[in-house]
């Protein structure tokens, strides 16, 4: 699973790493390639159908099957010559990476014992950074021509058979039919209560962080007037410090709770959000982009076992990936409403008024039950 992560991290960073080159390439205007992508976003919906799939018959083949739709629809992107045909292919990107976030975090929950189940998830969340690294290293070979890191994704083809010779079905999955309806365990009365919870939960902070992250070149150059190799710097070094927040996030998840690690780290994510973008001083904007990427960072493990434990195993894959989704509508209303609080407020302001929600969520996850230690059954 850690080289799946690695490659699904290679191939969900073309799009973003590479915009320019990919954009000037096919014609398209700033605004027309944000829409493309956006799109694209709420295309994953589609995981979700994966996700039924696996819950009726196993985690193993759909994982398989999205791993290879990434595979292929990446490289197929590489392949457009008109904007439509691009997101149509990162349409089907990202459902892929939305399948396989959800099976892949759900596969690995129900592989690892309960004490090191978050940190297993940990270190799949950190190879998926690391393959978002390589993309961002190999940006010299989008500059000569933007199609060639979608060319380079076929080479995850090679480890297709080595997955489909060792990775093993989940355990708890026992037969090939369903012990219920697939989405009986999750309509439950407990579990829907805490898919609301949890969905909105993970809503806000969707908005928060997509405001953030798509802006903040924008703050420290626009708005502060620094070179654009002193932006790339200060991100790059404050974000590759926060990094270790994906192993002690998933280490405080199994020894301290998923439920406090969570509030911590969007407690993290909302401090170093807003210090970008109120602080000015260099050291300070470093500082806060390593507190609020400790935070992003430390997340992805809290929450994502935390999902995963919360629901039984006939709806487990399917609510991950409803999770999930309900995630990335997040991000896409976060920056719908930047587009309109932006003009009137500012940057800063529209921080400000999204942090609200981050408080919020911190709320909502005070209210969902501890589930460390937990172990699941069939």
């Amino acid at each position: 699973m850690w080289m799946v992560g690695v490659v699904q991290g290679f191939a969900q960073a073309h799009p973003t790493a590479g915009l320019p080159f990919t954009r000037q390439g096919l014609g398209v205007s700033e605004a027309d390639m944000s829409a493309l992508l956006a799109i694209a976003r709420l295309a994953s919906l589609g995981a979700i159908a994966l996700s039924i799939w696996g819950d009726r018959k196993g985690r193993r083949r759909p994982l398989l099957m999205a791993y290879a739709l990434l595979v292929l629809a990446t490289a197929s992107s590489g392949l457009a010559t008109a904007p439509w045909q691009f997101g149509v292919s990162q349409s089907l990107v990202r459902i892929a990476v939305s399948a396989l976030s959800s099976l892949g975090v759900v596969w690995l929950a129900e592989h690892l014992a309960p004490h090191v189940r978050a940190y297993g998830v940990a270190i799949y969340g950190a190879a998926g950074s690391f393959g978002a690294a390589i993309a961002i290293v190999g940006l010299p070979l989008a500059e000569r021509d933007w199609r060639l890191p979608y060319a380079l994704t076929l080479l995850g083809l090679l480890l297709l058979p080595v997955l489909v010779g060792r990775l093993e079905e989940s355990p708890l999955i026992k037969s090939t039919e369903p012990k219920t309806n697939v989405l009986q365990g999750l309509w439950a009365v407990t579990s829907l209560r805490w898919f609301y919870l949890a969905g909105i939960a993970g809503l806000f902070p969707s908005a928060f962080l997509a405001v953030g992250l798509a802006f903040t070149t924008e703050r420290m150059v626009g708005d502060l007037g620094l070179s654009t190799g002193t932006a790339i710097l200060v991100t790059l070094g404050g974000g590759t410090i926060g990094g270790v927040g994906f192993f002690l996030g998933g280490r405080l998840s199994d020894s301290w709770g998923r439920r406090p690690t969570t509030v911590l780290a969007l407690v993290a994510i909302l401090a170093g959000g807003l210090g970008i973008y109120h602080f000015e001083a260099t050291w300070m904007l470093v500082a806060s982009i390593v507190v609020s990427s400790f935070g992003s960072f430390a997340y992805v493990p809290a929450a994502s076992t935390h999902r995963a434990e919360l629901f039984p195993t006939e709806s487990r894959a399917t609510a991950a990936a409803s999770l999930h989704w309900i995630g990335t509508v997040g991000s896409a209303i976060g920056l719908g409403l930047g587009r309109f609080l932006i003009e009137g407020l500012g940057l800063t302001g529209t921080l400000d008024v999204l942090g609200i929600g981050v408080l919020v969520a911190v709320v909502l996850t005070l209210f969902l039950p501890e589930t460390k230690g937990k172990t699941l059954e069939p």
